[in-house]
C-alpha cells in the first residue's frame, strides 16, 4: 500500500471519509431478485475489487492488498419509505466506515423508492461505498461504472506475500530508506524554491474560521439537489456554476463575504498511490454581485490553483513521505492533534466536483436519472458540497454535522442554495 494510502487508513477512525457513489434508477423491468443476481454475478467478476488488507506482522512495513472471495455481506439491501427515509439512512452510513480488512467496499441497495428526483415513479437506488485508502472521487466512479455498466474485463485480484515475505521485504526496504529520505528531502527543498519563482501561481490566502469551521462530531446529515448542467453552465462550466452559487448561498447564510472553498483537483498517478488528487484553495469572491462576473472571478482563481497544483514541483514536494519508514509514519500519523483549531482553513467548505460520464447506464431495464456523492468532514469543516454529474444532470449535494448545524438551519441552507442555482 502506498504510504499516502496507508496513512489515510490509519486516520480513518478518526476522521471518517469513506467515499459514497450514489447511483438512482427508474424502476427495473424484472424483478428485483434478477438485478440483485445479476449485480452479485458481476461483483464476482472484478477481481480488481475483490481484495482486502492485511498488516505486515509487527507493523514493520505498509500493509498490503491481497485477494479475498467474494461474501454475501458485500451487498446489502435497505428497504426504505422513500427518498427522504433513503437520505436518512445514507446519514447514518456516511457517518461510519468499511472495514478495510474484510473489503474496502460494500454495495447498498434501496430498491422500489418512492418521491425520487428526476422521475415520478419510484425508482431503485444504488449506492457504492468505497474506503479513501483504496480509491479517490475518479477512481471511485470508474469502479462504479465498471459495475452498473457489467462491461469490466474479468480480473484476478493481487495476492500479497506470505508472513515471512513481508518481513523479509520489510528487512530488505528499511536499509534503504534513511538515505532516500535524506534525498527525498533535498528535492523537496529544490521544489520550493521552483514553487517560489513569481511564474508560479501563489496558493490562495488561507481564511479565517467560520462558524462551520469547527469539529463535527460523530453525527452526519445528507440532503441533494438535483438540477439540469444548463442551469449552472449559464455562468461558465458546472464546477464554476456550482462554486458560484454555493460561494452566494453560504455567504448569505453566514452573513461574511470573505470565503474562499477547498477544490480536491485531479492530477498524474504517483506510483502505486490510488489517491490522485490535490485539494486547492479558490476565493468564492462573495463580494462580486452580479452572478457572471463572480463566476469569471472564480474561473480564473480555480485555473491558477490547477496550474499550481499540477507543477512538477508539487508532485516532488509531495513525494517526501514515499520512503518514510512504516512504524514511523504511523507513530507520528496516531499522534496527531486534531482538536487544534488552526487560525486560517484553505477552504471554508469543500466543492468536490466529479463529471460521471454519459446517462448511458442501465440496470434491469431502467435507465440511470441522476448520480451523486458526499464528501466526508474534517476537524474543520462540517459543512461539505458533492457535485456529481451523468448525462445532462448534475447534483449538488450537501454534507453536514447536526451537532453544527442543525437540521432547521440545513434546511434553511438548502433553500440558499436552491435559490442560488436559480439565480445563476
Amino acid at each position: 500500500m502506498h504510504p499516502s494510502d496507508a496513512r489515510r487508513e490509519w486516520l480513518g477512525d478518526r476522521i471518517p471519509g469513506d467515499l459514497f457513489a450514489l447511483y438512482c434508477f427508474d424502476a427495473p423491468d424484472v424483478p428485483f431478485a434478477e438485478v440483485l443476481g445479476e449485480l452479485r454475478a458481476r461483483v464476482h467478476a472484478m477481481g480488481e475489487v475483490q481484495v482486502r488488507m492485511v498488516e505486515v506482522p509487527g507493523g514493520l512495513d505498509y500493509p498490503y492488498w491481497t485477494a479475498r472471495e467474494p461474501a454475501d455481506d458485500d451487498v446489502v439491501v435497505h428497504e426504505v419509505g422513500g427518498y427522504g427515509h433513503l437520505l436518512d439512512v445514507l446519514s447514518g452510513l456516511v457517518a461510519g466506515r468499511v472495514d478495510v480488512t474484510n473489503s474496502p467496499w460494500r454495495l447498498h441497495l434501496f430498491p422500489h423508492v418512492p418521491g425520487a428526483p428526476a422521475g415520478t415513479e419510484p425508482a431503485l437506488v444504488v449506492v457504492f461505498q468505497m474506503s479513501h485508502a483504496f480509491a479517490d472521487g475518479v477512481r471511485t466512479s470508474a469502479l462504479a461504472r465498471d459495475l452498473l455498466s457489467g462491461t469490466a474485463p474479468p480480473t484476478t485480484a493481487p495476492r500479497a506475500p506470505s508472513a515471512a515475505g513481508m518481513l523479509v521485504r520489510a528487512a530488505l526496504r528499511l536499509p534503504w530508506s534513511i538515505p532516500r529520505v535524506i534525498a527525498d528531502g533535498r528535492c523537496a527543498v529544490k521544489a520550493e524554491q521552483q514553487l517560489a519563482d513569481p511564474s508560479v501561481p501563489r496558493p490562495t490566502p488561507g481564511r479565517p474560521l467560520v462558524a462551520v469551521n469547527s469539529a463535527p462530531g460523530p453525527r452526519r446529515v445528507v440532503r441533494t439537489i438535483v438540477c439540469e448542467a444548463a442551469e449552472l453552465r449559464r455562468v461558465g462550466t458546472v464546477t464554476v456554476g456550482a462554486l458560484t452559487a454555493i460561494g452566494s448561498a453560504l455567504a448569505e447564510f453566514l452573513g461574511t463575504d470573505e470565503l474562499s472553498a477547498e477544490v480536491p483537483v485531479a492530477v498524474a498517478p504517483s506510483g502505486s498511490s490510488r489517491n490522485s488528487y490535490r485539494n486547492v484553495g479558490v476565493d468564492l469572491h462573495c463580494g462580486i454581485g452580479d452572478p457572471k462576473q463572480r463566476a469569471a472571478a472564480i474561473a480564473a482563481d480555480l485555473a491558477r490553483q490547477r496550474t499550481r497544483a499540477r507543477h512538477p514541483a508539487m508532485a516532488v514536494r509531495a513525494r517526501t513521505d514515499d520512503h518514510v519508514p512504516a512504524p514511523l509514519l504511523r507513530f507520528g500519523t496516531d499522534r496527531l492533534d486534531l482538536s487544534v483549531a488552526p487560525p486560517t482553513v484553505t477552504g471554508n467548505t469543500v466543492v468536490s466536483s466529479v463529471d460521471r460520464g454519459p446517462a448511458d447506464l442501465v440496470l434491469g431495464g431502467g435507465r440511470v436519472r441522476f448520480t451523486s456523492g458526499f464528501p466526508g468532514l474534517s476537524p474543520v469543516q462540517a459543512l461539505t458540497h458533492g457535485v456529481h454529474g451523468i448525462g445532462e444532470r448534475v447534483t449538488l449535494s450537501v454534507t453536514a454535522s447536526p451537532d453544527v448545524l442543525d437540521l432547521d438551519g440545513l434546511a434553511r441552507y438548502v433553500a440558499l442554495l436552491q435559490k442560488a442555482i436559480s439565480a445563476l
